[in-house]
C-alpha cells in the first residue's frame, strides 16, 4: 500500500498541469452548490430573525381567521377586525397593554420627487403604537406623531429619500397625502426591516388613509402581564372573541411569516441557484472523467510494466482512485471556503440589483459543509471509476505494443442508441410546445436531447473532426496534421472534452433564449391587448409600491387631449370555494383601451350584481352569460352575482370583472395597478404624455410610460433574475 501510495503521489506530481483542470471543475462545483446552500440558510435565518424583532414585544395576535387567497399569491387577504375589540381584551385577566395594529401600503415621495422603494421590498404605512414594547420600531431622532399629517419614518427610507425631520413630503396611500416628518425610527438598532419602508401615522390618519372605513384594523397587538405565557394568554383571549376571530402566539405569527417566504420566495430562489450547480456538476463530471481517460491512456505502458511486474488489477485500480480521492478532497474543501465567498458576494449583490432581502450575518450550517463536500468527493470519484477500471485491465503485454486507435466511439450500438433517443427528444420536445403545451413533456425532451448528443457525441467527432481539420496541414503544417489525428485517436475522448463545453454554451443559450422569449412574449402580449397611447403603472416586480388612487384615471379622463382612461383595481374573493383574483375597473368603457377578443353579452351593463369572466374561465366553471356565480369577500358576505358577459382575452385584464360600486362595499385599502390612456385623434404621443404627466405628479408623481416603454419595462423582473 505505501509503494502504492508513492505511485499516486508521484503520478499527481507528473500530471498536476492536467489536475489542475479537474482540480477547478470540482471546486467550481462544489463552490457553487455550498454557496447556494449557504445563502439559503442565511436567508431563512434573517427573515426568520427580521420577523422575530417584529414580534418581539408581542404575546399575542388577534386577527381575522379566515383568509382569501388567489392563484399564484403568496400571501392570502384577510378580513380586518374591529377597533372596539380593544375595549374586551383589556379586560382580559393577564393583559397588560393593547394596541390595535393598522397596516395597508404607503411608498413616500423622495426630496427629488421619485418614489422610495417599490421595486420589491415593501412599502408599508400603518399607526404609531406608543407601546414601546408592542412597537418594533424605535424614535431615533425627534417625535411621535400627535397630530393629522405628521409621520414618522424608518432612518433607511429617510435616507434614501433624502429627508430628514421637519421636512414636508407626499405620501401615496395611494391617495396623495401631505406630510411631515416629525420623527426618524430604528428597527432592532438597524435603519429598517430590512429593505422595507414604513412610515408611521397617528390612528386617525391610518384609519382614514389605509382602511375602508373607521373603526377596522389589520390586527391587535396583545402584551401580556408578568408571569403569564404567551401560550396562557392565548387561552384567556379565546373565549371573549367574537365568531371569525382568532388569537395565535406572537411567536406563531413570526413563525407563519417566516414559512410564508421560506415556502415561497426562498425555496423558488434556491431552487434556481441549485440548477446552476446541478450545471456546474454535470460539466465536471466530463471534464473529470476526460482527464482521467487521458492520463489512463498516456499511462498505458506504465500500468502495463506494472503488472508486469506483479502489481494486481486491484492495486493499479485503486492507484487510480487515490489519485482521484486526493484531487476531489482538496478541490472540495477549497470549495467550501470559496463558497462561503460566493455567499457573501450575492448577499452584497442583492441590494445592488433591486433584490428586498435583509441583511444578516451569514449562516454556516452543517448540512451546507457536508453535502458539498460528500457531492465533490462522489462526483470525483464516480467520473474516475470508469477509466480507473479500465486502468486495471491493461494487459502486461501492452508494453510492447503500439497504441492502437479507438474506433468504440464510432460502434452501431452507439449510432442506433443515439438515433433513438434524439428521436425522442424531438417528439417529446415538439409534443411539449406545440401540441400539448406541457413543461414536463418539453423538460423530458430537453434532458434526452442532452443524453442524445452525449451518446452520439464520438460518432459525430471523427466527422466533425474531419471536416474542421482538413485546412490544418495547409495552415499548421505538421504540428496541425498531429492535432487532427490525436483528436481522431479517440473519438470518445474527443467527444467528451466538446461536451463540457457543449453544456456550458447550452445553459447560457437556455437562459438567454429563455429571457428573450419571455419578453418578446410580453412585448406581444402588450400589443395585443393594450390599445392605449400610455400607461400609468406601479412597480412590475415585487411587493413594492402603493397602487395608483383610484382618482387618478377620472382627473386624467378630464384632459383635453385624453379620449379615454380607465383604471384597473384588484380585489379578491372566493368562487365556489376558491379563491379568485378581481378586476375591479369600468366594463362600459374597458374595451376601448384594451383588446378583450369576442365579448358576448355586455359589458356595459354589469351594474352591482353582475360580473364577466373569460372563455377559459366559464368553460372551467360551466359558467355562460345569465349564470349565476357565488362570490365570498373577506368582510365574509357572500353574494350572488348574474353573468352578464364573457371575453376571450384576459391576458391584461384578468379572468373576473366587476364594477367599483360592486367592490365598493367589500374593499380594503382601494388602488389600482394600471391605467390605460388613449389620446383623441390628432394629438401626438408626448403632447398626450406630458398632459398625462402633469395630472399624475398631483397624485405622488407615478410612471407615466408609452405602450412599448410599458411592455420594456413589464420584462424587469426577467432582466433581473438573468443578472443574477
Amino acid at each position: 500500500m505505501n509503494a502504492s501510495l508513492r505511485l499516486t503521489v508521484a503520478s499527481l506530481r507528473a500530471h498536476r498541469r492536467r489536475f489542475a483542470g479537474t482540480f477547478l471543475a470540482v471546486f467550481l462545483g462544489v463552490a457553487f452548490l455550498a454557496g447556494t446552500l449557504v445563502m439559503g440558510d442565511t436567508l431563512r435565518a434573517s427573515f426568520s430573525t427580521m420577523f422575530g424583532d417584529a414580534t418581539a414585544g408581542t404575546d399575542a395576535v388577534v386577527r381575522s381567521a379566515d383568509t382569501i387567497t388567489a392563484p399564484g399569491e403568496s400571501q392570502g387577504v384577510r378580513q380586518p377586525v374591529d377597533t372596539s375589540l380593544v375595549r374586551t381584551i383589556e379586560k382580559v385577566p393577564g393583559v397588560a397593554a393593547v394596541a390595535p395594529n393598522i397596516e395597508g401600503r404607503g411608498q413616500l415621495v423622495a426630496a427629488d420627487g421619485k418614489p422610495v422603494g417599490g421595486q420589491g421590498p415593501p412599502t408599508i404605512a400603518g399607526n404609531w403604537i406608543n407601546d414601546p414594547r408592542l412597537n418594533p420600531y424605535r424614535l431615533a431622532e425627534g417625535r411621535a406623531p400627535a397630530r393629522s399629517g405628521e409621520v414618522v419614518v424608518n432612518r433607511g427610507a429617510a435616507r434614501r429619500g433624502h429627508l430628514r425631520v421637519g421636512d414636508t413630503t407626499t405620501l401615496r396611500t395611494p391617495e396623495p397625502v401631505r406630510v411631515t416628518v416629525v420623527g426618524l425610527a430604528t428597527f432592532g438598532g438597524a435603519d429598517g426591516m430590512g429593505q422595507v419602508t414604513f412610515t408611521g401615522m397617528t390612528q386617525a390618519d391610518a384609519e382614514k388613509y389605509l382602511t375602508a372605513r373607521s373603526g377596522q384594523a389589520a390586527s391587535i397587538q396583545v402584551r401580556a402581564g408578568p408571569g403569564v405565557t404567551q401560550r396562557g394568554l392565548v387561552s384567556a383571549l379565546t373565549p371573549v372573541l367574537p365568531r371569525g376571530v382568532e388569537a395565535i402566539t406572537g411567536q406563531e405569527s413570526a413563525q407563519e411569516n417566516t414559512d410564508m417566504i421560506s415556502s415561497r420566495f426562498l425555496t423558488l430562489f434556491t431552487s434556481f441557484l441549485l440548477v446552476f450547480s446541478g450545471v456546474a456538476l454535470l460539466v465536471a463530471t466530463f471534464s473529470i472523467h476526460n482527464t482521467f481517460a487521458i492520463v489512463v491512456a498516456q499511462r498505458t505502458r506504465e500500468n502495463a510494466l506494472l503488472r508486469a511486474l506483479g502489481a494486481s488489477r486491484r492495486q493499479v485500480t485503486v492507484s487510480t482512485l487515490v489519485e482521484a480521492s486526493a484531487v476531489a478532497v482538496m478541490a472540495s474543501a477549497v470549495g467550501l471556503a470559496g463558497g462561503i465567498g460566493i455567499a457573501a458576494g450575492l448577499q452584497a449583490l442583492f441590494p445592488a440589483i433591486g433584490f428586498p432581502f435583509p441583511k444578516g450575518d451569514l449562516v454556516i450550517g452543517g448540512l451546507s459543509l457536508l453535502l458539498p463536500l460528500a457531492v465533490g468527493v462522489v462526483v470525483c470519484l464516480g467520473s474516475a471509476l470508469l477509466p480507473a477500471v479500465r486502468a486495471g485491465r491493461t494487459a502486461p503485454l501492452a508494453a510492447l505494443r503500439e497504441t492502437a486507435v479507438d474506433r468504440s466511439g464510432a460502434s452501431r450500438a452507439r449510432v442506433v442508441v443515439g438515433g433513438a433517443l434524439a428521436a425522442s427528444a424531438v417528439v417529446g420536445t415538439l409534443a411539449g410546445v406545440l401540441v400539448s403545451p406541457s413543461l414536463w413533456l418539453a423538460g423530458t425532451g430537453s434532458v434526452l436531447a442532452l443524453a442524445a448528443f452525449v451518446v452520439l457525441g464520438p460518432v459525430a467527432s471523427s466527422a466533425a473532426v474531419r471536416a474542421l481539420g482538413a485546412p490544418l496541414h495547409r495552415l499548421r503544417g505538421v504540428t496541425g496534421t498531429l492535432a487532427r489525428r490525436n483528436a481522431l485517436r479517440s473519438p470518445r475522448r474527443t467527444a467528451a472534452t466538446a461536451s463540457a463545453l457543449m453544456v456550458g454554451v447550452a445553459v447560457v443559450s437556455l437562459f438567454t433564449v429563455f429571457a428573450a422569449s419571455l419578453k418578446a412574449t410580453m412585448d406581444q402580449t402588450v400589443s395585443r391587448s393594450f390599445a392605449g397611447d400610455v400607461a400609468v403603472s406601479t412597480p412590475s416586480f415585487g411587493a413594492g409600491g402603493s397602487g395608483l388612487s383610484p382618482g387618478l384615471a377620472p382627473a386624467i379622463a378630464r384632459q383635453a387631449v385624453v379620449a379615454n382612461a380607465v383604471g384597473l383595481g384588484r380585489g379578491v374573493a372566493k368562487a365556489d370555494g376558491s379563491g379568485r383574483a378581481l378586476t375591479v375597473t369600468d366594463p362600459a368603457t374597458l374595451g376601448r383601451v384594451f383588446d378583450l377578443g369576442t365579448v358576448r353579452g355586455s359589458l356595459a351593463h354589469l351594474g352591482t350584481d353582475g360580473i364577466a369572466v373569460t372563455e377559459k374561465e366559464g368553460r372551467g366553471q360551466h359558467l355562460a352569460v345569465g349564470s349565476t356565480v357565488r362570490l365570498t369577500f373577506t368582510d365574509g358576505t357572500t353574494e350572488p352575482f348574474t353573468v352578464r358577459a364573457v371575453y376571450s382575452r384576459s391576458e391584461l385584464v384578468g379572468d373576473y370583472v366587476i364594477t367599483r360600486a360592486a367592490w365598493a362595499p367589500h374593499r380594503t385599502q382601494d388602488s389600482d395597478s394600471l391605467i390605460a390612456v388613449s389620446f383623441k385623434p390628432g394629438v401626438g404621443t408626448a403632447q398626450g404624455k406630458a398632459a398625462v404627466q402633469r395630472v399624475a405628479a398631483e397624485y405622488g408623481n407615478p410612471s407615466v410610460q408609452t405602450r412599448d416603454e410599458y411592455a420594456t419595462s413589464s420584462a424587469g423582473g426577467i432582466d433581473m433574475m438573468l443578472t443574477l
